[in-house]
């Protein structure tokens, strides 16, 4: 449905159609970010600046994995076998 490809990113956030403990989690998760966020941006230059550095290399580092996860499944042919909660079609 057009409906669910617009709120797309919050399914797959798990915002709808999960379980219980699923949104629970997702709920703190984004409640965690935003908290996260309003700390450092009041954070002064160096300490600020180091954690940017800090955000970069995780980032590249989960890129990297995705890459792997993806490779990994077009060379065997299989899907990670991993529940993605979501609605049956």
């Amino acid at each position: 449905p057009p409906l669910r490809r617009v709120f797309a990113p919050a399914y797959a956030m798990a915002f709808f159609h999960a379980n219980g403990r699923r949104k629970a989690t997702s709920y703190a998760l984004i409640m965690g970010i935003f908290s996260v966020v309003a700390l450092v941006k009041r954070m002064p230059y160096p300490y600020r600046s180091i954690l940017d550095g800090g955000v970069c290399i995780g980032l590249t580092w989960g890129i990297a994995s995705l890459a792997c996860i993806f490779i990994n499944a077009v060379r065997t042919g299989r899907i990670p076998d991993v529940d993605p909660c979501l609605p049956e079609p």
